[in-house]
Formats: structure tokens, C-alpha cells, sequence
């Protein structure tokens, strides 16, 4: 039997031959361990896991000056963002073609989605981050609800060796500015990561238009006892976001805005019993608060004022059994979610105002089985039984296979389930709008199958992914009860199907160079309610705002002592979108768009050796000034330069 502490440094030993950085560590970050955690919830090599796995490393973001979330997933396979705005503004994030909200967001392990699956990534930052693990397929066997088309994890940094202060300042058009301080490293025994950023902006807009956002975190790792260790992160947000425009994306506000602050914590123990045996508590919280202020322009203009509390809070038990070749995890689970939510609306000397709160709990339990087998062959397996207190029983399973055929050869196949929750609205709304207390969870089955070729030691890999995923049970709104003696009901049904390519060479150490593109193809195969033009799912029609075709592709160069420079080309296909500033909305095509961006470093210890630890830093969105929509009739940034420095002491 083989030791579990032992098959777990085998998974992180064969990843670090296959999961090596695209250009060189940076001097202000640690190395980012060469495992991946979030597709099996134990390290695995990244070569070996069946699912689809990308890892964005702490590195590569600060290289590329990427600060948000969404800036940096866009040039991922199968991701297409569309941003309603200015920086800061509303952003969704379809992955293979799923809705936004089929994506579960975690920080260090604790899910952030409003209940129901909601999250808005252009206000997500990347501050104080070690790295990003996403991984594309279903997912709600290991996460629950809204894992179904992806996760994405952030992990905050960790700190290592002598205590050590980064400071990093920046600024450049549209006003905008990004500041932060960073101090970490070991102790005696442990380590702990604090840091403090601040990001501002005055917008694309003439007028109000600003976005500011500050962001605290802290993770602190030490033991308790020789087998027993103790974990603590922390992130806090708080950010203010102004916006002109109304909803066709025609400016016309002088004064509305939208708060939010976002409180994240977990604390996780974990304990090893013996080489065999160990298993790790999880206490979890995240709480948001905030709302839309939208005050009456003039005496006669309507108006609006609401504010918003939501908290997830949740505990999970899981333990890892090693047996023969195989890894066991077995998991139990229980969330607590509730949403208060207070409105008022004014038009004139009409005025109205409501009061919503609602609550459930969930419970459940899983386990995964995860087996080496010779011929080196993974297999996975796995399956869920989740007890909602308003949807009842729902399970789900996944199913999984890798082989490393011969060489640098190796297939993959999957196939799983996974679920969306419905939101707090869609369950308990009243008044002109009515919940459904009988909705079932809108669920998915996928497959994929996929084949990755290297050569020359992984300086040469070329892959092929093939995905296609059934939505059944979507949920539609209809303003008339007949259909189900609500406003909600599970009618309509979709289907998301296509191929992921893939490409990378590194010819030398200082320079790599990767590709990839995507052919994507959705389609309503049974309607919603409304068969308009202003219909969610229209009969036999693509998915809103999900392109056909999209591609990225860049190149990494340098090095520590003589600088870096990352490029990134960005292209955007044709995509079904709608006009809303008429009623009922027109449907439109949006045009394809190709985007250039650029990141660079340059350290300035060659001119002085006094400034050792210092590097003068640039970034570079939209480079050669490309005029696009990401969003029908929202205007998106053009040529944004910031240039600063960073220095480490």
C-alpha cells in the first residue's frame, strides 16, 4: 500500500515537469508549487488529471499588468467575456458556452457566487494572488450547485524564506491609477502574506463614469502539533462603481452608482493521522453589502435607492484515504444562504418600496475515487447526493480517464452531471413578480474527449478538445402564472457543443510562445416563454453574446536580469447580441474584433546596482487603438497605457 504522503509528492514531482512557468520567476514572488488542486481536490500533476485544467500563474498576471479577474481569463480556451462598459463595469463570463452564471468562482476554497450562481467578474481583482486554477467541465460532484460549466479557484499567496515588502505604484490614461504593498514571508514556523491595493479610474464616459476599489487580504499558515496544521485567509473589498448609461447603453445618468463590499474568510485544519489517513475541516464565509443609488435627475424623473445583503456560510469534513493505487476522498458538506434585500422606487409623486429576505440550508455528502493504474493510466470516478431544503434530493456524478499512451502522447475522456440552484428571487419573489417554491435546479449532462501531443522534453505541444454539454430545465421568467402558477418555470432547454485547440513552443528558455482557438456551437433546442426578440432562448437560435469562433495568441520573452515582455493578440468572432433601447429589443450581430495587449518589466539593477529590487513596469491594453463593442452600444476602453515601477526590499 502505498503511503499517501508518498503518492502526493509523486503527483507534485510529475507536475513540475509539466507545469513549469511561461517566462522567468519574478524576484517578487514565490514559485508556484507545480500542482493542481481543484479538479480532484488532492495535488495531481496537471498532466494527469482527466478534466480540462489551466493554471495562470501570480507571474504571469503581474507581468501582463492584468488587475482584474476577467482580464485574466480572456485569453483562455473556450472563455468569451463580454464587459457592459468601462472598467469595473458589469462583465459575464461564458465558458463552453454556458451561462455566466454555470461558473463557480472560490477564493481559497470559499465559493463567492450569490446564490443561484450570479457573480460579476469585472469587479473580481488579482491582487495578492499566487495563482489561478480553472477548470472547464462539471464540476458539482467536488463544489455542488453552479459548478457546471467550470471553476475557477484564486489562491492567495503564500510566503516564503526572509520577511520581505513590495510596493508597486502606476498610472496612466482615463485617469487611472493602481497602487499596492505587499509583505510576506516564513516564520518560525509558518508563513503569512498581508497586502493592501488600491484601484482607481475616472472612466471611457464623459460623465460619471468612475470606478474605485480597495482590496485587503491576508493568509497565514502555520502548525498546530508535528501531524496538525492550521490555515487562515482573509479578503476584504470594498468598491464604488458609477455608471452613465441606462439599459440599451445609451449615457443619460449624471448621478447613478453602485457599492459593494465583499468579506471573505476560511479556516481550514487539517490533520494527518497517519501516512494513510488524513482529513481537513473547512469553516467558510463570504458576506456581501451594497446596493444602487439612483437619485431623480430632475423633480419629474423617476428613481431608484436599493441595498442588498447576502451570506453563504458553510462547513465541510473531508478525508483522504490512501488504499492500493488509489486515493479515496470523501466529503460532507452544509451551507447556510440568505439574501436581504430592501427597494425603493420614485417617479414623480409616486413611491414604492419593498422588503425581501429569504434563507435555506444544504447538505451533502461525496466521495471520489482516484486510481493510478499501470500503463500510467488515471482513472477518476465520483459521485454526490446533495439535500436542499427547497429542492429536495438532487445527485450527480462524474466519471473521468487519462492515459499516457506512449511518449508525450496522451488521451482524456469525461463525462459528468452537474446543477444551478435557483436564485432567491426565482424561489420567493412576490408581489408583481412570483417565485416558484416547485422549481426543479437547472442541470446539465457533458462529455469531452481530448488528445495532447508533445515533443522534445514539452518544448513542443500541440492538443485537440472536443466538449459537448445538454442543458435541460433552464429557468424562464413569463409575466402570466398559467404556465405553472408562477413567473418562473423550468421550460426551456439548450445545447453547447465544440473544439478547443491548442498550441505551445518554447525554443529556448527565455521565450515561449502558445496559441489557441475555439469553435464554439450553441442552440436553443426548446424555447422560453417569450418567442420575441426580446426572448432569452428563441427557438433553434445561438445562445446571446457567445461567438463562434475565438482566438488568442502570444509570446512570452526575457529574463530576470534583462527584462520581460508578454504579448497577447485577442480576437473576438461575430456573435448574436440585442438592441434594448427599443422595446420589444432587436436582434443584432455583433461584429468580430481583434485586440492587441502588452505587458513588460524592466529591472534597473544593470544601471545602479543601488537599485536592485526595483523595475520599471508597463501595460498596454488595446495597443494599435481598436474601436469594438464587448457589449451592444456600451462603448469599451481603446488605447489604455499605464507605466510605474516596482520595487522589493
Amino acid at each position: 500500500m502505498m503511503p499517501l504522503s508518498r503518492s502526493l509528492a509523486g503527483a507534485a514531482a510529475g507536475a513540475a515537469l509539466c507545469a513549469a512557468p511561461l517566462g522567468a520567476q519574478q524576484p517578487d514572488t514565490v514559485r508556484i508549487p507545480a500542482v493542481v488542486v481543484t479538479a480532484t481536490r488532492v495535488p495531481v500533476a496537471a498532466a494527469a488529471v482527466p478534466a480540462t485544467v489551466e493554471v495562470i500563474t501570480g507571474d504571469e498576471l503581474r507581468l501582463r499588468g492584468a488587475t482584474s479577474l476577467a482580464a485574466a481569463l480572456q485569453t483562455l480556451p473556450g472563455m468569451t467575456l463580454a464587459q457592459a462598459g468601462s472598467f469595473g463595469a458589469a462583465t459575464s463570463l461564458f465558458l463552453r458556452g454556458g451561462d455566466t452564471k454555470y461558473v463557480k468562482v472560490l477564493v481559497d476554497g470559499v465559493p463567492i457566487n450569490d446564490p443561484g450562481g450570479a457573480i460579476d467578474f469585472g469587479r473580481l481583482t488579482t491582487d495578492n494572488v499566487d495563482r489561478i486554477e480553472v477548470v472547464r467541465g462539471p464540476a458539482s460532484v467536488l463544489y455542488g450547485a453552479d459548478a457546471v460549466s467550470g471553476v475557477v479557484q484564486i489562491f492567495t499567496r503564500r510566503g516564503q524564506g526572509a520577511p520581505r515588502t513590495i510596493v508597486s505604484a502606476r498610472g496612466g490614461t482615463y485617469g487611472s491609477s493602481d497602487e499596492d504593498v505587499t509583505m510576506l514571508g516564513g516564520l518560525r514556523a509558518g508563513d503569512y502574506s498581508l497586502a493592501l491595493a488600491r484601484h482607481d479610474t475616472r472612466g471611457i464616459y464623459a460623465f460619471n463614469d468612475g470606478y474605485h476599489n480597495t482590496v485587503a487580504s491576508a493568509g497565514f499558515r502555520f502548525p498546530v502539533d508535528s501531524s496538525t496544521r492550521l490555515r487562515v485567509s482573509l479578503r476584504y473589498g470594498d468598491d464604488v462603481l458609477h455608471y452613465p448609461t441606462d439599459g440599451g447603453g445609451t449615457p443619460v445618468d449624471t448621478n447613478a452608482h453602485n457599492t459593494e463590499d465583499r468579506t471573505v474568510l476560511a479556516v481550514d485544519l487539517t490533520h494527518r493521522f497517519t501516512a494513510r489517513l488524513d482529513a481537513q475541516l473547512s469553516v467558510t464565509s463570504d458576506a456581501t453589502s451594497g446596493g444602487t443609488d439612483d437619485a431623480p435627475d430632475s423633480p419629474t424623473a423617476g428613481g431608484d435607492e436599493s441595498v442588498d445583503r447576502t451570506r453563504r456560510r458553510g462547513a465541510e469534513l473531508r478525508t483522504n484515504v490512501a488504499l492500493p493505487r488509489t486515493t479515496l476522498t470523501i466529503g460532507a458538506q452544509a451551507e447556510q444562504e440568505d439574501e436581504h434585500a430592501e427597494s425603493q422606487v420614485v417617479f414623480g409623486d409616486f413611491q414604492s418600496t419593498s422588503i425581501f429576505h429569504a434563507s435555506r440550508r444544504n447538505s451533502a455528502l461525496y466521495a471520489q475515487a482516484l486510481s493510478t493504474l499501470p500503463a500510467s493510466i488515471v482513472l477518476t470516478a465520483g459521485g454526490r447526493r446533495d439535500d436542499n431544503e427547497r429542492f429536495g434530493v438532487f445527485g450527480t456524478y462524474r466519471m473521468g480517464a487519462s492515459w499516457q499512451v506512449h511518449g508525450g502522447t496522451q488521451l482524456r475522456a469525461l463525462v459528468g452531471t452537474a446543477f444551478r440552484e435557483p436564485t432567491f428571487s426565482e424561489n420567493y419573489a412576490t408581489g408583481f413578480v412570483t417565485g416558484n417554491h416547485d422549481l426543479r435546479p437547472e442541470r446539465s449532462t457533458m462529455w469531452e474527449a481530448g488528445l495532447r501531443q508533445s515533443w522534445w522534453n514539452d518544448r513542443v505541444a500541440v492538443g485537440v478538445t472536443h466538449f459537448d454539454q445538454r442543458y435541460r430545465d433552464l429557468i424562464d421568467y413569463t409575466g402570466s402564472t398559467d404556465a405553472c402558477g408562477a413567473s418562473y418555470c423550468n421550460v426551456a432547454r439548450a445545447r453547447s457543443r465544440g473544439r478547443e485547440l491548442t498550441g505551445r513552443v518554447a525554443p529556448v528558455a527565455s521565450l515561449v510562445v502558445d496559441a489557441n482557438l475555439t469553435h464554439l456551437e450553441t442552440r436553443v433546442l426548446a424555447p422560453g416563454f417569450d418567442t420575441t426578440s426580446n426572448g432569452l432562448y428563441l427557438p433553434n437560435q445561438q445562445l446571446v453574446r457567445r461567438p463562434t469562433t475565438s482566438w488568442n495568441a502570444g509570446a512570452a520573452w526575457g529574463s530576470d536580469a534583462r527584462g520581460r515582455l508578454d504579448v497577447r493578440v485577442i480576437h473576438v468572432g461575430d456573435r448574436p447580441d440585442r438592441d434594448f433601447r427599443a422595446f420589444p429589443a432587436v436582434a443584432v450581430v455583433q461584429p468580430a474584433y481583434t485586440r492587441t495587449d502588452l505587458g513588460g518589466a524592466l529591472p534597473l539593477a544593470a544601471l545602479a546596482r543601488q537599485l536592485a529590487g526595483a523595475e520599471l513596469t508597463l501595460h498596454v491594453e488595446n495597443l494599435f487603438d481598436v474601436r469594438y463593442e464587448s457589449v451592444f452600444n456600451f462603448l469599451s476602453p481603446r488605447r489604455t497605457v499605464l507605466a510605474g515601477a516596482r520595487v522589493s526590499f
